[in-house]
């Protein structure tokens, strides 16, 4: 004798198997397109300081290597350094406009105009420095 075992599938789902809803999917792909646009528009923003960062730090570079120029050239090629020069500093391009003034005979001052020219733009930056003619020292004179 034999038992016969047989199986009672029922087509309602229970309810823990129940799927999601439409409404339950458009409700959170809308909250994930809110939250990534606040992100997209903060990564705009930290984008656009960061740019103005830099272009601030290279504008002191190379306001800082005007001005170590202006005191580090020879008194006597100072009159010969007047022009404008192309010159970068990291990713800025600039040109630098140099003009001399001789205030005394002993003091003459150096004029740096640093004007972008290329992606980084900024206003431009005077450096004026005066530089002092150095007294000779000599053992034989008094």
């Amino acid at each position: 004798m034999r038992a016969r075992f047989e199986l009672s599938v029922s087509r309602e789902p229970m309810k823990s198997e129940r799927g999601i809803s439409l409404i339950e999917v458009v409700l959170a792909l809308t909250i994930l397109s809110i939250v990534l646009m606040a992100l997209g528009g903060l990564m705009f923003q930290v984008g656009r300081y960061t740019r103005n960062s830099a272009a601030a730090s290279y504008r002191s570079a190379a306001a800082q290597m005007a001005g170590a120029w202006a005191q580090a050239v020879a008194w006597d090629s100072i009159p010969t350094s007047v022009g404008c020069f192309a010159d970068t500093t990291g990713q800025m391009t600039y040109t630098r406009c140099v003009t001399v003034l001789t205030v005394t005979t002993n003091l003459k001052r150096v004029t740096t105009v640093i004007t972008p020219t290329g992606k980084l733009i900024a206003k431009p930056d005077t450096i004026v420095v005066d530089r002092n003619k150095p007294r000779r020292l000599s053992p034989l004179k008094t």
